[in-house]
């Protein structure tokens, strides 16, 4: 019995790639001899041309007879419509994942899979089909966490409605149906400045927004960092806010929760709005039948709601949300709220009845004409403000200069997955845990416990999976004439 090992690596990578994963097809003729072949690639053809990774000289062989292909999830074999098939454990398949210790018929030759390679792809804590690498945020509705897609490794941000409102006045059915009109709106406002919505799914234990993820940070974080920003960098913020804004007013909607934590701002000084959790659709008899049964709310955040939303939240147009960016901005211009009150009541008293300090007192460095495009944002009366995101966004204009920011996407994402564990921990907060998902609650208080969150999708090393295609006349030769 003769052994044939048929594999090239690279000097270069030493016996440190020789002890890692391997693969092979491994092909033991009538008379003893075998045939290992290595097919740690991302590729390997197999058929009688030539050509192929792995040559059979068959007449039951088409020249491209099948192929072998290597992921992130590990080894997948495709038939390449060949006349005699592909087969598995005995099984014609057109596609299948390969395990170690199947067997592979391919014509009249017969292989045995051998690998040490693992398939991680569901390693890890998951939402539906998604891994969960960290938390976005927390809000009224429900949590929203970092994912990434394992057979595609794509990252998504995704919003999971909380299983209980936490508020005692607001009923859960009310809860879910404010989530589908988020999901309604964020599907149809498709613009540069805004965070797309991309689908929402519902399983019996847990219900999810997948969203776009925009590697960016907050304004509020921002302002929290750096305080007090540049003015020109501001009204470059106010530009594309206001461009985002008229686009949502346009087909009829108004945002009703514009503030700073809702701006985010990537690394290249691109600005996109997010979160329409309170969003009002117009006309839709959905939302008209909520106002019914919960009457005139006051929906919004306490330091940016416009007096007449404090009023009644459903008797607004685009104005209310160019009276939240104006707060959101003067925050960004004087590191300073507007109305800084002691409870949500006395600052909604403020906005409807006291006018802001002037930004050009509290921060001598912003011009006077910034200055009063910001206060004009912020005028009680809504006739006395820009009429549209339009309007507002030619008067920022002249004095708009886009910039980079300094971000870590992935520190920030810790930092935030650290905060929430806060929560977790502090046993006043453990309703935190009654309202995500159940599937979801223990995976959370794991991760939220490790000192480092990364990235959790192992990969197989580019230059082993490549290596052997690079070398020139990489195939072997087996006859099934003996």
């Amino acid at each position: 019995m003769t052994d044939q090992t048929d594999y090239s690596i690279p000097t270069s990578l030493g016996n440190q790639t020789a002890t890692r994963d391997s693969a092979f097809l491994v092909h033991e003729s009538p008379r003893g001899g075998i045939t290992r072949k290595n097919v740690l690639r991302t590729t390997t053809l197999i058929g009688s041309h030539e050509t192929c990774n792995l040559q059979l000289i068959s007449s039951q062989v088409e020249p491209s007879h099948c192929v072998l292909t290597l992921d992130g999830r590990g080894f997948r074999i495709w038939d390449l419509r060949s006349r005699t098939g592909t087969f598995v454990n005995g099984i014609k398949i057109r596609s299948t994942r390969l395990q170690h210790g199947d067997e592979v018929r391919i014509g009249s030759f017969t292989f045995k899979f051998e690998t040490t390679v693992k398939d991680h792809s569901r390693e890890g804590f998951f939402i539906d089909d998604y891994r969960v690498i960290g938390i976005l945020g927390t809000g009224g509705m429900g949590w929203l966490y970092a994912v990434e897609d394992p057979r595609t490794q794509e990252k998504f941000a995704l919003k999971v409605l909380m299983r209980r409102a936490n508020h005692p006045n607001v009923d859960q059915q009310e809860l879910r149906t404010r989530f589908l009109l988020e999901g309604e709106a964020g599907g149809r406002h498709k613009h540069p400045n805004i965070i797309s919505v991309l689908e929402y799914q519902y399983r019996s234990d847990v219900e999810y927004l997948l969203l776009e993820l925009f590697e960016s940070i907050d304004l509020q974080e921002l302002i929290q960092r750096d305080g007090p920003l540049d003015p020109a960098f501001v009204c470059s913020v106010g530009l594309q806010a206001a461009k985002a804004l008229h686009h949502i007013h346009l087909a009829g909607s108004v945002h009703r929760d514009v503030k700073p934590s809702n701006l985010l701002i990537g690394e290249n000084g691109l600005v996109k709005v997010c979160d329409f959790g309170l969003v009002l659709l117009g006309n839709d008899p959905v939302e008209a039948e909520l106002a019914e049964q919960m009457g005139k709310d006051c929906l919004g955040t306490a330091d940016y709601i416009a007096p007449e939303q404090s009023r009644d939240s459903y008797d607004v147009d685009g104005r209310a949300d160019i009276y939240g960016l104006g707060c959101a901005l003067f925050l960004a211009l004087t590191g300073k709220l507007p109305f800084p009150a002691e409870n949500s009541s006395e600052k909604i008293r403020a906005h409807r009845r006291l006018s802001p300090p002037r930004i050009t007192d509290l921060n001598p460095k912003v011009p006077s004409e910034i200055s009063a495009i910001v206060h004009r944002c912020m005028e009680k009366d809504p006739k006395d403000r820009y009429q549209s995101g339009k309007e507002l966004a030619a008067a920022f204009t002249p004095y708009a200069k886009i910039r980079k920011v300094r971000i870590n996407f992935q520190d920030l994402i810790a930092k935030r997955t650290h905060q929430a564990s806060f929560r977790l921990a502090d046993p006043r907060k453990k309703h935190y845990l009654q309202r995500i998902p159940a599937n979801v609650a223990s995976s959370l208080a794991a991760i939220t416990s490790e000192e480092h969150i990364g990235n959790e999708h192992t990969v197989i090393d580019g230059r082993q999976a490549g290596a052997a295609t690079r070398i020139p006349g990489d195939t072997s030769a087996a006859r099934d004439a003996y």
